[in-house]
């Protein structure tokens, strides 16, 4: 009885593991289909949020429709708007899209003119206020053209204020005064008016007084000089040519 006991045991145990050897395959052949399965699952889902994301991004704003397209884009949504979308529907959307880029293209320019306007009358802004303000102190004793010639008689009657030097004779103290404007007295042709008053005019701005804040004292003594000569070479001239 034992030995026939022993006998079934040992029978027994063979088909018990080939039991439990096929419950663990079925076990793991399900898990990897439901694995499967769910992956597929979320995988079509994904799509068609995709699908839905980029047909109304189509219908509302091509443009971002059209950015996200890359993103969105696979086989299966691409079969999928094919279907979901008609001829029309496409070309209207293409439609809106160029002529949303060609908006976009002139805004672009219409911002560059405004900033280029902008930065333009900034710095002429900052010019005339320059001419207005730190020009104006310099040209205001010198840019009439003639101013000399037009205010002659009150320079006359104020030279009685200038230590003027005893009148002198000869040519010595003619070609000093030539000097002292600048000039060669015994250049080969002889100065013309016009020649002498703007080498007046070059020295008198030279040592005006105004311009040599530094070394009034000096420069006045200069522009006193310069004006002393430009007299006497104005007299000689006038006595030569009466």
């Amino acid at each position: 009885m034992k030995k026939e006991a022993d006998k079934d045991k040992i029978e027994d145990d063979p088909k018990l593991w080939g039991v439990l050897l096929f419950g663990l395959i079925g076990a793991t052949a399900t898990t990897l289909v439901f694995g499967q399965l769910r992956k597929t699952v979320e995988w079509f889902s994904v799509q068609v949020i995709h699908l839905l994301l980029f047909y109304y991004f189509l219908v509302t704003d091509p443009c971002i429709a059209f950015v996200l397209a890359p993103c969105l884009a696979s086989s299966l949504t691409l079969i999928l708007v094919a279907v979901a979308c008609s001829a029309s529907t496409i070309s209207a959307a293409l439609l809106v899209y160029s002529v949303k880029k060609v908006d976009l293209g002139r805004e672009r320019i219409r911002r560059m003119q405004n900033v280029f306007n902008r930065e333009r009358n900034k710095y002429k802004r900052g010019y005339e206020s320059w001419r207005e303000h730190g020009a104006g102190a310099y040209h205001q004793h010198f840019q009439r053209e003639d101013w000399y010639w037009k205010a002659d008689t009150s320079h006359r009657d104020r030279r009685t204020n200038y230590r003027e030097t005893p009148r002198e004779s000869g040519n010595y103290a003619l070609s000093h005064h030539y000097s002292v404007l600048g000039l060669d007295r015994f250049r080969k042709t002889p100065y013309s008016d016009a020649e002498i008053k703007s080498a007046f005019r070059t020295k008198a701005k030279e040592y005006h007084p105004d311009q040599n804040q530094d070394n009034k004292d000096v420069a006045e003594a200069k522009f006193k000089e310069v004006m002393t000569s430009f007299e006497a070479i104005k007299q000689e001239r006038k006595n030569h040519n009466p």
